[in-house]
């Protein structure tokens, strides 16, 4: 299995990044951006070849990748609503990401075969590696994980509606204010 690091911010300023493996030596080189119908990542090694792609086909709040590699489409990839929002499907593939959006860490299964892993390593979090078994399956796993990036930062950015009607917990020993009321008024017969 083989490391190769990636740097998170590069993910979101829309530049090229080069992605590294554990001995700094650069690998892939990272370009392209989001945000439009049809916009398009794209993995190439250091020679200049193509390796994968992510094509963003639909926006909204759910919206639908398509992974190519070698310009052949081998997978999609969208969120779903439902209870289990930290599993996600590489249909095509038949790869099941799960994982944590809010701390960064995933593992890309096949079956019971760890694919990939992927975590933010540095303090900061600036820094994302990403573990993978194979280096056929390292161009994809790059593009998954500039996906899962994403909709990371789309989701620390949405309000969490849960969070404002909570009610609130007293601490021991508090007593709960009064709330004023007004005084009821009779009505007349």
């Amino acid at each position: 299995m083989r490391v190769l690091y990636l740097n998170q911010a590069a993910l979101s300023a829309k530049a090229t990044s080069v992605v590294r493996d554990q001995h700094n030596q650069s690998r892939y080189l990272l370009v392209g951006k989001w945000g439009l119908r049809a916009d398009v990542v794209s993995v190439y090694t250091i020679a200049g070849s193509l390796e994968a792609e992510v094509k963003q086909e639909t926006l909204g709040l759910l919206p639908k990748f398509r992974l190519l590699y070698h310009r052949q489409l081998v997978g999609r990839v969208s969120k779903t609503f439902g209870v289990i929002r930290e599993v996600l499907f590489v249909r095509g593939l038949n790869w099941i990401i799960m994982g944590n959006l809010n701390h960064g860490h995933f593992k890309i299964y096949h079956g019971r075969d760890l694919i990939a892993s992927i975590d933010r390593v540095s303090a900061s979090g600036n820094t994302v590696a990403l573990t993978v078994d194979h280096p056929d399956h390292e161009a994809l796993v790059i593009c998954l994980a500039t996906i899962l990036d994403r909709w990371a930062k789309h989701q620390q950015r949405l309000p969490n509606p849960l969070k404002a009607w909570a009610p609130r917990t007293l601490s021991p020993g508090e007593v709960a204010p009064s709330v004023a009321r007004q005084p009821v008024k009779k009505l007349a017969d």
